[in-house]
């Protein structure tokens, strides 16, 4: 764990663990209350544990520095004090010296009548605490080794009220990306992310689902959390089109670029099928030439998929996507390959932001209106084939869209390469011949389609064959695809 000086985080890792060294042995049990307590520097937190079959208590380790905790057994507490600076040599019994530690770990150790040991740990990081700006379906968080909250009593963009009883990482692009999430007796989802490995400066980026749950563990909300090295509020952060302040990458997004293959896989976002709140991950290669995706975790390092199942009048519902966040409703001929099978065309507004809008607080889905007569920023040639995306412009303004393709509405892989279909084939059949590959970028916008049960989307392709391309500021496409958004400023 990396940090900073200023301010201190008691992040306690929750753990009951009994050793016994035979069956008669009598076994105990150790766990603290919070996974988490912040607090400034030079500050004071009392953390409770609970115990059972436990008769004595010490500190087994703690991080450099720092002054013993004391543990008093009546009231069941550890009492930490942070030091008040950081960084400073000191000498320790060794003779070594050491610098005063902003991260380390603290261990209660306890022991029952017959000598058999449990243990609680508790992780000491240098942080802060920022209250995010919702309510809303997504936050975008951009400051490393930092303790984040939100209300989680209200669904995304101010709704409904819920009364959640716990919280659960539903998916997350990187193990451990959200740590010590828990839920704090004033309804916030409190969590922590640390920073990236290579650079203390920048925050460890990805991009994460946490689901709010009843007593029953049914699922009430979800809400995506997007950790980039980005920040629309900053200098070239956003871009004017048609009036329409818009952020310079895709929600998801973790770059905006296309001169390296890691670039290009970090800028796309994640995808959306028209009119829902759940984000989908992205490919893992940069050319998604497999349709498969990147690889996802939930909170405990395991591995979760995501699932397909076909539009129906029970599976094609709002309520039922809310419910199922790893699913992805595919179209079908009846549903006029809707996702939504009553082809709910309120979901989304090019007028106002909805509840399940899944832009940040303060942003909503791009209406048609802001792609209206974007250019392409100079000629196609051949070598543009692998470039994955293209500058466009208008009025002076610019700004790169990635060729991000799409989720297909059939099977829900990802496409960003054109697909030429023979008549002979099913809708489903790739042609992989790269030499006659175009590629494409499918962004959706806010505006259902003036007909039928389509919405409109910004497209734009290139093909290598004949060095050409072209954009389409708004075209209809079946809601069950899933393509990237771009947020726009709410006025």
């Amino acid at each position: 764990m990396k940090g900073f000086a200023g301010l201190v985080s008691l992040v306690l890792g929750v753990a009951a663990l009994a050793v016994s060294c035979s069956k008669d042995k009598v076994k105990g049990t150790l766990e603290f209350e919070v996974p988490a307590v912040f607090m400034q520097a030079g500050d004071e937190a009392v953390v409770r544990f609970s115990s059972s079959r436990i008769e004595s208590f010490t500190v087994t380790q703690k991080p450099t520095g720092w002054n013993d905790p004391v543990v008093d057994i009546a009231a069941r507490t550890v009492t930490i004090v942070s030091p008040v600076t950081f960084g400073e040599d000191i000498e320790g019994d060794d003779g070594e010296t050491t610098t005063v530690e902003t991260s380390g770990t603290v261990v209660l150790t306890g022991y029952s009548s017959d000598g058999v040991a449990a243990s609680a740990s508790l992780f000491v990081s240098v942080t802060s605490t920022v209250d995010l700006e919702g309510p809303a379906n997504s936050y975008l968080v951009n400051k490393p080794a930092v303790n984040y909250r939100f209300d989680v009593r209200h669904t995304g963009n101010g709704g409904s009220t819920i009364e959640p009883a716990s919280l659960a990482v539903v998916w997350q692009s990187k193990s451990g990306l959200i740590e010590y999430l828990r839920l704090t007796d004033d309804g916030k989802a409190s969590f922590y992310i640390d920073a990236d490995e290579d650079d203390d400066t920048r925050i460890a980026q990805g991009n994460a689902l946490i689901g709010a749950y009843d007593a029953s563990d049914n699922l009430l909300w979800s809400w995506h959390v997007w950790a980039a090295d980005y920040d629309p509020e900053a200098a070239d952060g956003t871009v004017v089109f048609n009036g329409q302040e818009m952020m310079t990458r895709n929600l998801g997004a973790l770059d905006n670029d296309n001169s390296t293959t890691d670039r290009i896989l970090a800028s796309y976002g994640t995808y959306y099928q028209w009119g829902r709140k759940e984000p989908f991950i992205g490919p893992n290669t940069y050319s998604a030439g497999s349709g498969s995706s990147a690889t996802m975790y939930n909170g405990s390092g395991g591995r979760v998929t995501l699932e397909t199942v076909a539009a129906s009048a029970e599976t094609g519902t709002a309520a039922y996507a809310l419910q199922h966040p790893l699913t992805y409703i595919t179209g079908v001929t009846d549903s006029s390959n809707d996702w939504c099978w009553a082809h709910d065309s309120s979901l989304w507004s090019a007028a106002e932001k909805t509840e399940n809008d899944p832009c940040p607080a303060g942003w909503r889905v791009a209406p048609a209106s802001a792609y209206a007569g974007l250019a392409i920023s100079g000629t196609p040639g051949a070598s543009d084939f692998d470039k994955y995306g293209w500058t466009f412009t208008r009025e002076g303004a610019s700004s790169f869209f990635l060729g991000a393709g799409r989720r297909l509405y059939t099977n829900g892989k990802i496409q960003n390469l054109y697909v030429v279909v023979p008549a002979s084939s099913s809708l489903s059949t790739r042609n992989v011949a790269e030499d006659a590959q175009p590629w494409e970028g499918l962004y959706w916008t806010a505006d259902p389609a003036s007909e039928g049960s389509d919405a409109q989307a910004f497209y734009f392709w290139f093909e290598k064959k004949s060095s050409t391309g072209g954009v389409t500021d708004s075209k209809p496409y079946a809601r069950a695809n899933g393509m990237q958004v771009r947020c726009v400023r709410e006025k």
